[in-house]
């Protein structure tokens, strides 16, 4: 199936592909889109069409703002914007960025998409969602993906990252940093700063994230218990798990069980 678009003013969409893929084919270019990614597209006036392969469903959901709105919710306090839709797009008529969706994600779509359903929702709930679902988008895709600093020599970036899988390999019973700094032969300093400086959060912030998405896809499996989740991901208080995986995906372990 194909359906064919036509836009006629400049926009900015964020769209998150849940189920089935497709193909975007704009002005001669072709883009595809995974089941379970989510992209951010920046469109100028031009003739686009969409492609849907047969025998197979299709969940999406789109959000479509104008570009006045996005230069708005780019700018600072001050007033200062450093991102334009012109500079991103250039001279294209369409340019996409794309990422998987992580689980947090997941679970606001859902809720997202019972309130389009019909369930009592109101605007303001709506609203707020679809502007943490922006923000998410843009600090990943723009804010997040300035060049990475030269400060850190090959070697050592090649250390962080053995630090970094080192971490993931025993994540119920991590190292310390002053262990994890011999272990890959760097010092705890330039681990420390080195690790934020590529992945964007401090070593243990980075584990904890790990760790909660671990026990979100055990637990999504429905094969293991809250508990035995709790222990295999490295939170030996169940209690503190719970708090935990409550703070990050809005629901309690037990809870997200029984709705999966």
């Amino acid at each position: 199936h194909t359906v064919d678009l036509h836009t006629e003013t400049a926009m900015v969409e964020l769209s998150y592909c849940l189920q089935g893929a497709r193909e975007i084919r704009v002005s001669g270019a072709e883009f595809e889109v995974a089941p379970g990614s989510y992209t951010l597209q920046f469109v100028n006036p031009a003739k686009a069409s969409m492609h849907f392969g047969g025998d197979q469903a299709f969940q999406m959901l789109s959000i479509g703002i104008p570009v006045s709105t996005f230069h708005h919710f780019m700018e600072e306090a001050g007033g200062v914007r450093s991102f334009e839709f012109d500079r991103i797009i250039g001279d294209k008529p369409y340019r996409m960025f794309q990422q998987t969706i992580d689980p947090a994600t997941i679970i606001l779509l859902r809720h997202m998409l019972q309130a389009a359903r019909g369930q009592a929702v109101r605007n303001i709930e709506l609203e707020c969602r679809m502007l943490e679902l922006m923000s998410s988008a843009f600090s990943s895709f723009l804010l997040d993906g300035k060049p990475p600093s030269t400060k850190l020599s090959k070697t050592d970036r090649s250390k962080i990252e053995h630090a970094r899988e080192i971490i993931l390999e025993r994540m119920a019973e991590p190292p310390s940093l002053m262990e994890l700094s011999r272990l890959i032969g760097l010092n705890d300093y330039k681990l420390k700063t080195g690790f934020k400086e590529m992945y964007g959060r401090t070593v243990f912030g980075y584990l904890r994230d790990q760790r909660l998405e671990k026990a979100y896809r055990l637990l999504r499996s429905g094969s293991t218990s809250v508990i035995e989740v709790s222990c295999e991901v490295g939170y030996s208080n169940p209690s503190y798990f719970a708090e935990a995986f409550r703070e990050k995906y809005g629901v309690n372990p037990g809870e997200f069980v029984r709705r999966s």
